[in-house]
């Protein structure tokens, strides 16, 4: 408005948990984070939205949570004990200040919903044990193409519906002869979902998220990936709210 400072008022809830230095134990963030680089690089994406904000419409303020962790909160920038500083100062420092590395370029590796329909088989009745490993025969599952989840779910392209608890998704892709290079998952899901690649679990994460993130792949996972075919297998679990689930793979070059 005109007359009124516009102020973000709360943002981040980057979670990370350091052991030895919780106020019991245990830890809840509202988005964990798998190690200090990746709550790194999270922060700095953040920070670059906040700056984008300032530029326009024209924020005035913007408040992270939070300084440091609270009880059982893990989302400060420093443990409960103030012992630790999770993330390097100078990273930090420099994206308070609007100082940022070159953006890189996320490249399609295997196209999400955001870009094709991309089929897949389907199932919401649940499969056997084995449902995940690229010899399970799912011939017998639906087809549908992506992404799966019901209408108006934030962030959301949605071309099948799927209103049920419970979602296993399986598909092939193909990758080039050359020597197959650092991959990255890019996924919306809500709720909580597990990704495996070729039997191998790549990433798997609770709650939800409002749009599509991309996420690092185990290591195991990133070794299993093979020229020709590979079998990337999902499965999804919603309780309440909005419900949705995509995946796709993602490569990034710096600019």
């Amino acid at each position: 408005e005109p007359t009124r400072a516009a102020v973000l008022g709360e943002f981040g809830g980057l979670g990370f948990k350091v052991d030895g230095h919780t106020w019991a134990g245990k830890t809840w963030g509202y988005r964990g984070m798998p190690s200090l680089e990746r709550l790194t690089q999270q922060y700095i994406k953040l920070l670059r939205g906040v700056f984008d904000l300032e530029a326009s419409p024209g924020l005035s303020a913007a408040v992270y949570t939070q300084t440091t962790d609270v009880e059982y909160e893990g989302n400060g920038l420093l443990t409960y004990d103030r012992e630790v500083v999770k993330m390097p100062i100078d990273k930090v420092a420099a994206a308070n200040r609007g100082q940022f590395p070159p953006l890189p370029k996320m490249l399609t590796v295997v196209p999400a919903a955001q870009s094709e329909a991309i089929t897949w088989r389907y199932t919401t009745d649940k499969p056997g044990a084995d449902w995940f490993k690229p010899s399970f025969n799912a011939a017998l599952w639906k087809e549908g193409p992506a992404g799966f989840g019901t209408r108006g779910t934030p962030g959301a392209v949605v071309r099948t519906e799927w209103n049920t608890g419970d979602i296993w998704l399986r598909r092939e892709f193909a990758l080039p002869d050359a020597k197959t290079e650092i991959l990255n998952l890019l996924w919306h899901h809500d709720e909580d979902v597990e990704v495996y690649l070729n039997g191998i679990l790549a990433a798997k994460a609770g709650g939800y998220t409002s749009g599509y993130e991309d996420t690092d792949l185990a290591p195991e996972a990133q070794a299993a990936l093979k020229p020709g075919s590979n079998v990337l297998a999902v499965h999804c679990h919603q309780t309440r709210g909005g419900q949705y689930i995509d995946v796709g793979l993602v490569k990034f070059s710096l600019p």
